[in-house]
């Protein structure tokens, strides 16, 4: 390590230059003084001493020109890491977020995790070395998921690629900073979405069909494989049981407010469109859940529930809550002693695009089907399923066309 050298005075005016222990220069000049006497400077940095007296120089020649600045709120003499960061994601980040959930994810990291490591230092101390080994020991102690570790990444290089702390600090520390990946036994299984295993899908299913408020939202979920947040938005308008057609473009949204701290103060959830145009879909049902829907119906008109929405609560006729439906899920489990299974609503929406890929269908269909973006989303996810199946029948068909080719080996 560089050897820290002593602070070295300049002439009046002309600020003061020294090295910090990782080697880098900097230099420091003073630019005018706030009303309560405090003196205000900007700093600049180099990799020599002679880079950071060259920077220095039109700032000192600035200084000497027009003096002393006087209107202290045009300059942010407040370096403090978590002030900063809260001051540029409540006026840069937070309104360009257009989910609340999203919103609340990010301050969640940044409260329980970003802020604890670095909040009380000044800005300037924040190095590439103190974020990196943050990062790795997030993933190697398994605080978070590798996933989840790369959105921290990126909401710290967000922060200081804004022009706003580009202005404070010259060079971006997150240049250099990578993410490692865990590389334990059995954390790559730990990172694929769960399924229902195949050994006991029927028993669950079997179990499904004796709930009769459970069957009609498994059956849906796990044979059309819309979310979660589709399925309670879903309308009898959307389906078309003559053409047997399900149409997808509405989602319950989460809605959360915060005050200037960043705190819930309320918290609320809205029907809005899906969040890309391609979760808004049209597709075939298969008979079993057309026979699923048709009896549900039924039960509804029965029991005198009226409602727009396919799966509404079933005792106010009002659309089903995302925590309601969760609760739904969570007596069941517990009542059939399925806790080991990890199960979850979104279980169903796995297993949907898992027997389809295991059944020889094309990727690009489960993508599109599940309203993926892009096929890349099921390439990643579920390639220990496609692999196998897939890709053997490509050979197959391969050798298939060159035999009809009628080539002498």
């Amino acid at each position: 390590m560089p050897k820290m050298k002593k602070t070295t005075r300049r002439g009046n005016k002309e600020g003061t230059v020294f090295q910090r222990k990782d080697g880098r220069w900097v230099g420091e000049v003073t630019i005018g003084y706030g009303a309560d006497g405090k003196r205000i400077s900007k700093l600049v940095y180099g990799k020599s001493q002679d880079e950071v007296i060259r920077k220095m120089n039109p700032l000192k020649q600035e200084v000497f020109d027009n003096g002393y600045i006087k209107e202290v709120v045009q300059i942010t003499t407040e370096r403090n890491f978590q002030t900063l960061f809260t001051e540029w994601f409540n006026t840069y980040k937070a309104p360009t977020i257009k989910s609340s959930a999203t919103e609340e994810n990010h301050r969640i990291k940044m409260r329980l995790h970003i802020f604890p490591a670095f909040g009380k230092l000044d800005i300037h101390s924040v190095t590439s070395e103190r974020i990196q080994k943050f990062l790795n020991n997030k993933v190697k102690n398994k605080e978070l998921s590798v996933d989840q570790v790369n959105r921290i990444r990126q909401l710290m290089n967000n922060f200081y690629s804004s022009k706003m702390i580009k202005k404070i600090v010259e060079e971006n520390p997150m240049d250099e900073v990578v993410v490692a990946v865990c590389r334990d036994e059995g954390a790559e299984e730990h990172t694929k979405l769960k399924a229902l295993r195949p050994e006991i899908r029927t028993k669950v299913f079997n179990l499904v069909m004796e709930n009769n408020i459970l069957k009609p939202i498994i059956i849906t979920s796990a044979f059309t494989g819309v979310r979660p947040q589709e399925l309670i938005a879903l309308e009898w308008d959307n389906l078309n049981i003559e053409q047997q057609s399900i149409k997808v473009g509405k989602v319950v949204k989460r809605t959360v407010k915060f005050d200037d701290c960043g705190n819930v103060i309320e918290r609320g959830n809205i029907i809005g469109v899906t969040k890309t145009k391609r979760s808004e879909r049209v597709f075939n049902m298969p008979m079993i859940v057309i026979e699923a829907l048709q009896e549900w119906r039924l039960y509804c008109e029965e029991n005198g529930i009226v409602s727009k929405y396919v799966f509404p609560n079933t005792q106010n006729s009002e659309r089903r809550k995302y925590a309601g439906l969760q609760s739904l899920l969570r007596r069941f489990i517990e009542k059939h002693n399925l806790e080991s299974e990890d199960i979850s609503l979104y279980t169903f929406r796995h297993t949907f695009a898992t027997i389809l890929l295991e059944q020889g269908v094309h990727p690009k269909v489960v993508s599109e089907m599940m309203g993926h973006a892009n096929t890349k989303m099921v390439m990643d996810v579920y390639s220990h399923i496609v692999s196998q199946d897939v890709f053997k029948q490509s050979a197959k068909t391969l050798d298939k066309a060159y035999s009809e080719l009628g080539l002498a080996v």
